[in-house]
This record gives C-alpha cells, structure tokens and sequence, in this order.
C-alpha cells in the first residue's frame, strides 16, 4: 500500500482488521516515522516505565499531535519478546517479496514484474525470458 492510497483521516485498511473497526487507527508516513521514539519515561533507573512516541498522520498538518504510549517493563519485554525472533522480511512486510522465479526475497524496489505479474529479480528475468545483459547485475 502506498502513502497515496492511505486517507489520513481513515488509515484502517478498507476490507481489513474488521475486529478493531470501532478502534481510533493513526497512520505515520515514511517521513514522519522518524518521529517514533522508544526511550525512559524518567530518568531511566532500574524498574522505570518506558514511552514509545509517535506523531501520526491528519489531513490537516496543524492537527498532529504526538501520540505516547506508556510501557511498564512488563509491556516493554512483551514487546520485545514479539519481534526479537521476527525475520528481517517479516519486520519490513511489503518491502519485499519471494521472487516468483528462484523463490528468494526480492526488495521491491529492485523487483520486475514477470509475465504473470509477479515481482522477480532482475537476474532471474534476463534467465528466464531474455533481455539486455545490463540487466544481470541487479
């Protein structure tokens, strides 16, 4: 999905999560996701709860305010605990995909798409169907 297919005012995907329709949903753009930041919430002593902050998407840019979220160490080890063991493709989901001729991951700003549509590396395009050899390379 791209940042242009995202409304602001409504960022939950349509057709998806229908459990959490009744949610508040906030979108951060690529832009904006240097304004995530997980740090101490005091002075960082042992036992100290954390703050995980963010400032989500509104149409109207004077309208965003900064989102914190509090992490007692409990919350913070869960949270660690669900994406310590995550692959590197599965924590940029939709940054890649499984190159539909080897079956290895293709970032997808470097993929093709294939006959059928389907993102392939560039080597594996020139194999399978031809093309220029400067193609090879990437």
């Amino acid at each position: 999905m791209t940042e242009d297919a995202v409304d602001p005012e409504d960022p939950r995907p349509s057709g998806h999560f229908g459990r959490f329709r009744s949610n508040t949903w906030h979108y951060v753009t690529d832009d904006l996701a240097r304004s995530i930041s997980l740090g101490p919430a005091t002075d960082a002593e042992p036992g100290d709860d954390w703050v995980l902050t963010y400032t989500p998407e509104r149409r109207d840019r004077d309208d965003r305010e900064k989102v914190l979220i509090r992490l007692t160490p409990r919350a913070l080890q869960e949270l660690y605990i669900e994406t310590k063991d995550l692959s590197q493709n599965a924590r940029q989901a939709g940054h890649s995909a499984e190159c539909d001729l080897c079956g290895e991951q293709v970032p997808l700003e470097d993929a093709i798409p294939n006959k059928r549509e389907e993102p392939v590396h560039r080597r594996c395009y020139v194999d399978a169907y031809g093309g220029p050899g400067w193609m090879e390379g990437y």
